[in-house]
């Protein structure tokens, strides 16, 4: 009998080649976008799963404000490396402690020099304690992981980074040069160790890992703070509710005794909402928490839920096109029951047919995947394989489980209407009382439609506030500018600024792609105000091309600029006065108080994403009170070719430091980079949009055709009656109308709460534009009269006699 069922199926399948092709197309293209987020979801799930011993290993984070966006307190990855010793010495259950660097998305590496080779910059070089690898497990190919570590000056290599530097990974024994900055003379690391690369992505990536030394003690200026990444290995078991308990109390004790030793009032500084914290955060859970940015989950949930809505619209197309060759398969089913079949036989039969087509369609899905995967990759900046893949097996069962639902999905309905045909009715010709369901099928279609609907009008949405963001008035001009990855050096900059095309060179910790906030509190008229500082040289604010609105920006023939001038933007000045050019404020420092002049005031400048309001900011050149440096180095350009003059400044740069290769990013760049992942997820929901228009149309198309069938005997009664083929076409598109300008009407409440919540995300942005939901509602008109005519006009133009000859 399965055999039977087989043959008929697959002989039904080549009958209709027409629907099915399109069944299975669309039901691929469904599953195909389904699949490629599993892959997503599946890789990004896998972080930190390579070796079991991992579950015990905990990362220690420090509530704190420093170098936050917001200057606001906020649970960071970058402790105070104290909290290494404090956890060590005060939790009994820690087996080993260890201090790893930050990986900090400005560092574009570290310099490697081998003998008399040029040297080649590495990216994810860190520097560790001596106890990195008693944390961190890694499997060593050559040397082992008690002595890897054992002195300074070590340095441990990744198989692969040993092969690209050596061409061989048995480098035991040999020695390296690392240049961490560009006038740095350098040291020599000996190779005691070659890791093999996990399986699975890691939390603590890195391509080599090095004990300089550095990292073993903590500074003895009680004020002085070293920033990194504290991580501990626990026993097994460990109560994370209690650690995390014990972790707070000594911390608070920690800090109170830190606050006494140096003379500060630890109840002053811990108020206004200000807390001390410490935790343990599982490994496992790091890398879908991380500080200071969006996780995964939360940037993934639009995505996934457009996928499985592309999925629902397959599904809901597959459902539709199955019954609207419904009344082609009556009369099968007719002799069928008069036969002996029963209802579970046809049932079977016919979910038979829909497997085929499911398995199909899995099959063409996992080819599309391969085709489109490396596209996918690109867009969204990650390297994933479907075959080389560490979950592979898990992948092939989630598949599985995925044919199994969406066969049932698209194919017990369909098999449902076809085996409750009466027989005698459709053995007479009458489909009527046979073919029932045509609520739910109009339903299907409005629901296809509505997502539809939603998606045009959130790329209408999207598109505006793209452009809007991209043209925006950033305050400073990002042509002719760009920003060198290096500290600031008097010498350097004046060789630079004798450079024929160079007009400025200075630095600025608060640039477009690399900013750093320092807070302040300042008093002003008896009042505080919380204020963000800048620290910046004489030239900064005329390389950056700032909009001066009151007074003037500093100059280099105002000698008062370099001792207690400062310079405030727009947003400050409305904390602190209407007019402020001219006042003064103080600022308390340890021991004394210190008074500054504001010489002007200008306009806000972005230097983070527009999801971020630009923070009330005082710019200064004096290091009165304290200043701060960053790798910024601010190179403006007159109007001439900046390609000749960067490769001027790259000579000059080879020059000075022949270790270590000059790295820079141009404005207009760092730009691009901040609007990057917005104009990603933008395509992803254009390619989504076209793809659930072009199914829904499809499945509009099947409706057409199997109500058009439906009403063949009512179209020819009017049509002898005297109908224009016009009017028949009406007639058949006006139901049709009505299930799209209802469709309409539910999404737009949809789409409107959807995309004002993405608006919402952005500190600076449109309103809610209205032409979107008309664009959207009149192409889903027009398209969908189009669709219909075409099966109407077939109607209209057939011959009435063949359907009334035997009435």
């Amino acid at each position: 009998m399965f055999k039977l069922n087989l043959k008929i199926s697959w002989r039904n399948l080549f009958k209709n080649k027409v629907y099915t092709a399109i069944n299975i197309g669309g039901l691929a293209i469904g599953l195909t976008a389904f699949v490629l987020m599993m892959l997503y979801i599946n890789h990004e799930e896998s972080y930190d799963t390579w070796t079991p011993d991992l579950k015990n290993v905990y990362q220690i984070r420090e509530k704190h404000d420093f170098s936050t966006p917001d200057n606001k307190e906020h649970w960071q990855d970058a402790t105070d490396s104290r909290m290494a010793a404090l956890v060590r010495e005060n939790i009994p259950q820690a087996i080993s402690v260890t201090r790893v660097d930050q990986e900090w998305e400005w560092n574009t590496g570290y310099s490697v020099k081998i003998d008399h080779a040029d040297p080649i910059m590495i990216e994810k070089i860190k520097d560790a304690d001596s106890s990195f690898f008693r944390v961190f497990k890694y499997q060593f190919l050559q040397g082992d992981a008690l002595t890897a570590f054992s002195a300074p000056k070590s340095i441990v290599l990744k198989e692969s980074v040993a092969k690209r530097l050596f061409g061989t990974d048995k480098v035991l024994g040999r020695t390296l040069k690392i240049v961490l900055w560009r006038s740095d003379p350098g040291q020599d690391l000996t190779i005691t160790g070659v890791v093999k690369e996990p399986e699975t992505p890691q939390t603590v990536g890195f391509n080599a890992i090095m004990r300089t030394g550095n990292k073993d003690k903590d500074p003895d200026n009680v004020t002085a703070k070293h920033f990194c990444q504290v991580y501990a290995r626990m026993n097994a078991g460990v109560d994370s509710i209690a650690l995390n308990k014990t972790l707070q109390n000594i911390y608070v004790n920690a800090k109170k005794a830190a606050f006494a030793k140096e003379k500060r009032n630890y109840n002053d500084y811990y108020k206004d909402g200000r807390t001390p914290g410490l935790m343990a955060i599982q490994l496992a859970d790091v890398h879908a928490n991380p500080s200071l940015k969006m996780s995964w989950k939360d940037k993934l949930k639009p995505v996934v839920g457009i996928s499985v809505f592309l999925l629902l619209v397959s599904v809901i197309n597959f459902v539709n096109l199955a019954t609207a060759q419904s009344v082609q398969r009556a009369k099968e089913v007719g002799v069928k029951k008069v036969l002996g079949a029963n209802k579970r036989q046809l049932l079977l039969q016919f979910l038979l047919e829909s497997a085929l087509q499911s398995i199909t369609s899995l099959f063409l899905c996992v080819v599309l995947v391969e085709v489109v995967l490396p596209s996918f990759n690109q867009n969204f900046n990650i390297t994933l394989s479907f075959w080389h893949n560490a979950r592979l097996w898990m992948m092939i069962s989630q598949l599985i489980v995925l044919f199994i639902v969406v066969t049932l999905l698209a194919g017990f309905y369909p098999s449902w209407v076809l085996s409750n045909y009466n027989p005698v009715s459709v053995l007479k010709g009458s489909y009527g009382s046979g073919l029932k369901g045509t609520a739910l099928r109009n339903m299907l279609v409005v629901f296809q439609f509505v997502i539809s609907v939603t998606f045009i009008i959130a790329i209408g949405v999207m598109y505006q506030q793209t452009t809007y963001v991209s043209n925006k008035d950033l305050g400073f001009e990002k042509g002719n500018l760009i920003n060198i990855k290096s500290n600031y050096e008097e010498k350097f900059a004046e060789r630079l600024r004798k450079v024929p095309g160079v007009k400025y060179v200075a630095t600025t910790t608060q640039v477009l792609g690399n900013a750093f906030n320092i807070p302040e509190e300042i008093t002003y008229k008896d009042s505080k105000v919380a204020l963000n500082t800048v620290t910046v040289t004489i030239d900064a604010l005329p390389a950056l091309g700032v909009k001066v609105l009151e007074g003037r920006i500093f100059a280099k023939e105002y000698k008062q600029d370099t001792i207690n001038s400062v310079v405030i933007n727009e947003s400050a000045a409305k904390l602190i006065d209407k007019h402020p050019v001219g006042k003064m404020y103080d600022v308390k420092g340890e021991n004394e108080k210190y008074t500054f002049q504001i010489v002007g005031v200008i306009k806000d400048y972005h230097n983070e994403g527009f999801d971020k309001t630009v923070l009330p900011t005082i710019y200064k050149v004096t290091h009165l009170g304290g200043m701060s440096s960053t790798n910024n180095l601010l190179v403006r350009f007159d109007n001439v070719n900046s390609g000749e003059v960067i490769k001027k400044i790259e000579a000059e740069w080879k020059a000075l430091y022949p270790d270590y290769p000059m790295s820079y990013v141009t404005m207009k760049d760092s730009l691009n980079k901040i609007l990057e992942e917005n104009n990603r997820f933008m395509n992803v929901i254009i390619l989504f949009s076209l793809i659930s228009v072009s199914l829904s149309l499809l499945g509009l198309f099947a409706l057409s055709t199997f109500v058009a069938k439906r009403r063949t005997k009512e179209v020819a009664v009017r049509k002898v009656l005297g109908a224009s083929n016009i009017e028949i076409i009406n007639l058949l598109n006006k139901s049709f109308l009505i299930l799209v300008v209802v469709a309409n009407l539910i999404s737009w409440p949809i789409a409107y709460v959807l995309v004002k919540k993405w608006l919402d995300g952005f500190a600076y942005r449109i309103n809610m534009p209205i032409f979107p939901f008309f664009l959207a509602t009149a192409v889903s008109i027009i398209i969908a009269i189009l669709t219909v005519s075409i099966q109407a006009r077939k109607a209209a133009i057939a011959n009435p006699v063949k359907a009334l000859k035997y009435d």
